[in-house]
Parts: structure tokens; sequence; C-alpha cells
């Protein structure tokens, strides 16, 4: 969490001494970039929620969950790889993506879970493999706890949710829109890099960037934060029934590694993959050797080999 407070502090610096854009003046209209698949949409909770899905006929589903500040492209890789075999499912959160961003939603954990639960609904799946990055791994660590009968296996991918910083918990409160502006997440900034996917994914975060859509998305974050920066389920991961794979990039700097240790001391039936290099989200930085994690996970097979995959797709010899 120190680089979060470090970015939060250094924003609050920036604007504090440069004059900023006044963003309730903005008037131009977003228009984002499409999605790399065909676009569906939900009326959930009263909110509508843009989602993706493909594989409605496999007798299997997966359910992929973003992190804060995230949307589907986040599981681009992931998407293309399972949709041949499992049914995949992967919305935008509220307040997230090209989902609605009211201002009176509550921007809470157990709000999200429930949003996910009710698409499940929606979409026909009765239970599923639910996989979950960051705030996604509190939301789907969440739906295991609270909605058991849902989740056939659990993915928590350098998951939020124990450990509270307390730091960041007093900060919380004093983080504003405009601070959350700074730190990128409207900006190319948020996708360093050059690799292809990075770039579209850049290309839609700045598409924000001064539109009608850029105060609801940076205030829907804001509230989103507060809320997550005081949730701990850590008492309760011991009620998790499904067999539950964790994921780590070995230098997370966002949710270091070692607080996996929770999770795997908690959870009743784990098993741990550890990525080297895989940063705080693995599934873009790594997808290869997630993807290949995952499958093994859910056919019930050694992980092992995966960490012999290069960054071309391929076992080095």
């Amino acid at each position: 969490m120190k680089k979060v407070l470090l970015f939060f502090l250094e924003g609050a610096l920036a604007v504090a001494l440069s004059a900023c854009v006044n963003l309730k003046k903005v008037d131009r209209a977003w228009d984002p970039p499409p999605y790399f698949a065909l676009e569906r949409s939900a009326e959930i909770e009263g909110l509508k929620i843009v989602y993706l899905e493909c594989g409605r006929d496999n007798p299997e589903a997966i359910v992929f969950i973003h992190g804060l500040s995230g949307n589907v492209m986040n599981w681009w890789d992931q998407f293309e790889y399972f949709r041949d075999y499992y049914d995949v499912l992967i919305p935008d959160l509220p307040g997230h993506g090209k989902s609605e961003k009211p201002e009176n939603f509550d921007y809470s954990v157990p709000s999200f879970a429930r949003v996910i639960v009710e698409l499940m609904d929606y979409t026909g799946i009765k239970k599923a493999t639910i996989v979950g990055n960051s705030l996604g791994g509190a939301i789907a660590g969440y739906i295991a706890i609270h909605y058991p009968e849902r989740v056939d296996k659990l993915v928590l991918s350098d998951s939020a949710g124990t450990q509270i910083n307390p730091e960041l918990q007093a900060l919380a409160p004093m983080v504003s829109p405009m601070m959350i502006r700074w730190t990128g997440v409207t900006s190319a900034r948020q996708y360093p890099g050059t690799d292809p996917k990075n770039r579209v994914r850049a290309e839609f975060s700045a598409s924000y960037r001064a539109t009608t859509e850029e105060l609801p998305y940076l205030k829907a974050i804001d509230k989103a934060l507060l809320q997550i920066a005081k949730f701990d389920f850590t008492d309760d991961l011991s009620k998790i029934q499904a067999p539950t794979l964790i994921i780590w990039g070995d230098d997370d700097k966002t949710v270091p590694f070692k607080i996996h240790k929770i999770f795997t001391q908690k959870i009743p039936d784990n098993k741990l993959y550890v990525v080297k290099n895989g940063g705080h989200t693995p599934n873009m930085s790594k997808p290869e050797q997630f993807n290949c994690a995952l499958e093994k996970f859910l056919k019930n097979e050694d992980m092992e080999t995966c960490h012999q995959i290069s960054e071309a797709g391929t076992e080095e010899k």
C-alpha cells in the first residue's frame, strides 16, 4: 500500500501547487473506444452494467472480476484463452468502464458482490469459478463466503481485503477526485509499456480525460477506495468452502507479496502459485503463466510446469 500512499500524497502536493482543470465545467461528451468483443448490458440493481460474455453453451463458467480503476479489458487475454471451453463472463463493475457511475451507489465490497451475483442470475449462471484481482479478489472472496452455493472454485490474484493499512485508512477520507485524477487513471499512464493490448487499454483510460464521464468515474473510484480502505474479511476467510487458487506477483508493490500468507493460512483448501515479476496484475503482465496456472487448477493438474513458460507463451528448453 506504500505505493498507493505515495501516489496520493504526491498528488495532494501537485494539486496544491498548480492550477487544475475544473472538471465540473467540462461539457465534451465521452466517446469511448469499442471493447475487443461484443458489448452487452443488463439492468442490475437499477444500474446499467456492461459486460462481455462468450461460450454460453459451454457447461462450466468462469466469472472474472477486475480491480479498482480497471475494466473488462484487464481480462482480455483470459477471455480469448478460455472462451472456447468455458462460459466466460466479465463485467465492468459499477463506476468502472462503461457501466453506470451513479453518485448514490454504495461502492462497497458487499454491494459489488451483490451486483455480480445478480448478473450471474441474469445470464443464467448458477455456479462458476470466480476469479478476482486486487479489489476484484476481495469481491470474489466475499462471494465465496456469503454466496457459497454460487462458487465452484475460487481464484484470488493479489487480493485486497486483509491487513488494513492504518495510514491508508486515515488518508482515504482526505483523497479527492482531483487527486485520483493526478495518479493517471484517466490518462495513458494507467497502462504503461508498448504491449499492443496495453496500448489499447491506455487509449481507453485516456478517453475519459476532459469529458462529462471523467468526474463521475473519479468520484466512483474515490468512494470505492474509501470503502476498501476499511474493509477486512480476514476473520471470515476460514469460512471459504471452495477449492482456492492464490496467485501473486512476487514483486507486487501495491499489495505486498507477504500478504499472501494470510490467505494461505486462513483458507482451508488452497494452492499457491507465485508469478515471478508478475507485479500487481499478473493476469496482464504475465498472461501466459496466469492462464496456464488457472487452466491446470481447473483441471486439478500440477501447475509447476507453468513456471517454464517464457514471455512468448512457450515452454523454455
